[in-house]
């Protein structure tokens, strides 16, 4: 991956010319700036004054061509793959209401018997508070429900190039966009058990590019069961275990819908969760696709990993 500092113009070659059509022709959905960080969907806050500083790490793998919802082959076997580092702080402005900061930086890459385009760079800064409106406590239990909004910031990189050819919008680090997002949280305690639904809305715009992602929603139900549980301060760990469906709007360029963009997914996640001590958090998670079903051909999810180290203080 080749970055341009230089005044000098690059005229793009057959070869570039050709790997960017197939980017366009294998749309693949990016991963979100808001995703990262350790609970930060949770109906829970943190307590007032109170800090959380994190570190994140999101490996997607696509390697699977689909036609609406059915598997074809791929005659380039092309394969895409994304990391995202993502460092977090979240701090507990007051006890109902706590504000979070998520900073990624992003790695893309598009492999195919053709040739291979990649682009990294930092991503797109997602600022967003969460307002607890409801908690109530009892004995060995508490149900909290939150509101969280947000926006994505234009701050990420958009006009990283390979080969001397700026890449399109689906291999850049940023969007170049404004882009809000609403949720609502709902956490349910009951001893050593733990549910946790969530419903999540993202709006984005037209960004770098004349480009604009399709609007993307995401509906989730989780449970986690505390399997070690020892006296205060020490050690717990939780298995958890979810699903989630998320759906993507079609793309726009200039205005206008992409065909071979939008899709529909459910995926199964696992996990587990281990506090060392009160204040330590690790995270550790696996997405595998139960269901997949995208507008045209595109290429779909194999799995997505999450890795996640935090410390509160």
């Amino acid at each position: 991956m080749h970055r341009d500092h230089h005044s000098t113009r690059h005229w793009p070659t057959r070869r570039h010319l050709g790997l960017l059509l197939l980017v366009a022709s294998a749309w693949a959905p990016t991963a979100s700036a808001q995703e990262g960080g350790i609970e930060v969907f949770a109906a829970e806050t943190l307590f007032a004054s109170g800090t959380r500083v994190s570190i994140s790490h999101i490996y997607k793998s696509k390697g699977t061509l689909f036609d609406g919802s059915g598997e074809v082959s791929d005659p380039l076997n092309r394969t895409y793959s994304e990391q995202r580092l993502v460092a977090a702080i979240d701090h507990g402005l007051l006890p109902n209401l706590t504000l979070s900061a998520l900073l990624p930086h992003v790695s893309k890459s598009l492999d195919s018997d053709a040739g291979d385009l990649s682009g990294e760079g930092f991503g797109d800064v997602a600022l967003l508070a969460k307002w607890r409106i409801y908690k109530r406590d009892w004995r060995r239990g508490a149900f909290h429900a939150s509101v969280i909004g947000g926006v994505e910031t234009p701050t990420g990189e958009t006009g990283v190039r390979d080969g001397g050819v700026r890449l399109p919008t689906s291999l850049q680090p940023g969007s170049g966009s404004w882009d809000p997002f609403l949720a609502l949280s709902a956490t349910l305690d009951l001893n050593r058990l733990r549910f946790d639904a969530l419903a999540f809305h993202k709006l984005n715009n037209e960004g770098a590019q004349d480009f604009e992602d399709g609007d993307f929603t995401a509906l989730e139900l989780k449970g986690a069961y505390r399997f070690l549980h020892t006296k205060y301060p020490g050690p717990t760990a939780s298995a958890k275990l979810g699903l989630q469906w998320r759906h993507e709007s079609s793309a726009k360029q200039d205005g206008v819908s992409l065909a071979g963009t939008g899709s529909d997914e459910l995926v199964a996640r696992t996990g587990l969760t281990w506090h060392p001590a009160p204040q330590w958090d690790l995270s550790l998670s696996v997405d595998v696709p139960v269901y997949q079903d995208y507008e045209d051909q595109q290429l779909g999810l194999d799995y997505r990993t999450f890795l996640a180290l935090g410390i509160r203080f």
